[in-house]
């Protein structure tokens, strides 16, 4: 039998039916103290196999052979990871499992929770090994080592071989997460949380599983709070038109409204204070934005339209008529307006109402959009707002009524002396986004991990505050067995960073990962800033390691080959750019 192991670093992204050369059985890191580092263990053989991750007892189910018609139990191998001298150090590790791609080949993305995985012959299988650095740890060079044993059924175990890595610490601090500078934004779907995890909506149970998804959140640095005030403000995202992979992505309102006898509206706010301090207890408290009362989406051919023939946006509000026990929507604006007014002061009472964003998403006409704006602010005059744009033209025409503007990346290149210049007049934070098309840079399943990696330097580079996806749990209706969905407007993992667990948590991603990897260059490049007055000097010599252009107003975002002019795709020259920054600090 023929086994083959190899260490690799942490972007590698496995495709099945790749070769891979195995010959490598070293690898080097580098981190800060309260840091992390990683990298992946490959393996595979000419037969098949099962690894484990756990010192549990484990048999395999697998080896009946039909054709001898007899037991013939697979190779046992196990992992363990050991790391010298480094107290309080602690070192997971995940098996990788693999997501279909819109081009039908499997590539890796999800970090399972699984102790044991079955490996069939010449199967690839990769491990992410991740180490976690105490802040106590004293700066130095640490040895590694991968332990790779063997047995069969009652057999006793033997080493297989050693693998090795050296950790590098270098004196310097990075922050925790809820003192990170960049202002990340992923929206929250969490109605789609509790129908994955098959729980009532707003229940104990909701907020319970609910918990490991901020959590989980909370430790890429996240900050805003997303509430969802109306029924289904992005008509489900069209999700009906998807006939041959029906999902359900509609998103309902957090607040109870009721109709008594008297003919008044009493409004139960509960629900969304309760979540308010549950992001609140991992340190996600700079924003909360409210979606569904601004720039509701629309399908009038597909009877999603307005209610209310009055009131100018097509807000859905259902309520409980308890003179005949039977829900209704509010149809007229004096109902709507009411309902805006309370929920302002819900905020006001709460103390909360200058974190408060009306988020639009993406406005498709100006003029319409002002009206809306107006009469909002005539309802409520405390209220802030929030837009994420796909045309530049929303900045000049807003400038004056819109708190925080959120463009699209490639807005962002084709206008961007336009915003460049515009900046200074944006009342509060200048944030990007991208999705769906143009394909880059982008956290696809077909996108290189290291454009995940390249959103937090990218922002830093543009000197913006922070960015937005909408996709944090947006799955279709069977996210680890076909992620693929509504292709090619969203390309497979359009959708998520996360996936959901048997558990009741969040499995994470290899896009996750790198993300959070990208936020953390963000924030040394920001310790840079801070401690160097001469910090455009030192930045001038490390920017051209990553990203290869000067500015980005002729950045070609439709022409996919393009992007290798723009930014590296070369893992060593973000260890290099990290590695400067790090060098830069510890010698400072």
């Amino acid at each position: 039998m023929k086994l083959e192991y190899a260490l690799t670093n942490e972007s590698y992204k496995h495709e099945f039916g790749s070769q891979f050369d195995f010959s490598k059985k070293n690898i080097r890191l580098i981190a800060a103290k309260n840091d992390w580092a990683a990298f992946q263990i490959l393996i595979a053989s000419d037969s098949d196999i099962t690894v484990s991750i756990s010192k549990n007892t484990y048999f395999s189910p697998y080896g009946y052979n039909a054709i001898y018609a007899k037991y013939m139990p697979p190779l046992n191998l196990r992992l363990d990871v050991c790391l010298s001298t480094i107290i309080d150090a602690k070192i997971q590790v995940f098996p990788v499992g693999m997501v279909d791609d819109d081009d039908g080949i499997s590539k890796s993305d999800i970090l399972l929770n699984d102790e044991t995985v079955f490996v069939p012959y010449k199967r690839i299988q990769p491990f992410w090994t991740e180490i976690t650095i105490p802040d106590s740890c004293k700066a130095g060079l640490y040895n590694g080592k991968v332990f790779i044993y063997r047995h069969t059924q009652f057999s006793d175990e033997e080493l297989v071989d050693t693998l090795e890595f050296q950790l590098e610490i270098k004196d310097v601090l990075m922050p925790c997460p809820k003192d990170y500078s960049f202002h990340l934004d992923l929206w929250q779907h969490l109605s789609n949380i509790a129908r994955k995890h098959e729980v009532r909506r707003w229940s104990d149970e909701h907020f319970f599983v609910l918990e490991s998804y901020v959590k989980a959140l909370a430790e890429l640095g996240q900050k805003a709070v997303s509430i969802v005030a109306s029924e289904i403000p992005w008509s489900g995202q069209g999700c009906y038109k998807e006939t041959s992979y029906l999902s359900d992505l509609f998103e309902y309102n957090m607040i109870k409204i009721t109709k008594d006898v008297n003919g008044s509206f009493k409004y139960d706010f509960s629900a969304v204070k309760r979540y308010i301090n549950l992001c609140g207890k991992y340190g996600i408290k700079d924003e909360i934005e409210v979606f569904g009362l601004a720039n509701i989406w629309t399908s009038e051919e597909n009877s999603f339209g307005g209610i209310a023939p009055d009131y100018p946006d097509a807000i859905r509000l259902r309520y409980l008529d308890e003179s005949d026990g039977c829900y209704k929507f509010m149809c007229d604006k004096e109902s709507i307006v009411l309902y805006i007014k309370a929920l302002e002061d819900f905020f006001i009472k709460e103390g909360l109402i200058d974190k408060v964003l009306i988020a639009a998403d993406e406005p498709p006409d100006i003029e319409k959009f002002k009206i809306c704006i107006n009469l909002l602010k005539q309802a409520a005059p405390s209220f802030n707002y929030k837009a994420a744009i796909n045309h530049a033209g929303f900045i000049e025409a807003f400038n004056s009524l819109i708190n925080d503007f959120v463009p699209i990346f490639n807005v962002v290149c084709s206008e961007w002396d336009l915003i460049d210049e515009m900046r200074k007049l944006v009342k509060g934070r200048l944030l990007w986004y991208v999705c769906c098309l143009p394909s880059f840079p982008n956290t696809f399943i077909r996108s290189p991990l290291l454009e995940s990696r390249l959103i937090g330097i990218l922002t830093a580079f543009m000197g913006f505050n922070g960015f937005l996806r909408w996709n944090y749990t947006a799955w279709p209706e069977n996210p680890r067995t076909r992620l693929a969905y509504a292709y090619p407007a969203w390309p497979s993992g359009e959708t998520n960073f996360v996936y959901p667990g048997n558990n009741g948590k969040p499995l994470l991603s290899l896009r996750y990962k790198h993300l959070k990897r990208g936020i953390e260059d963000f924030e040394l490049i920001k310790l840079v800033k801070k401690q160097f007055i001469d910090f455009e000097a030192k930045l001038k010599n490390l920017w051209p390691l990553v990203i290869k252009i000067h500015n980005l107003k002729n950045l070609n975002l439709f022409d996919d080959n393009y992007k290798s002019e723009a930014y590296s795709l070369e893992y060593e020259d973000y260890v290099n750019f990290r590695a400067g920054l790090l060098d830069l600090l510890s010698n400072a």
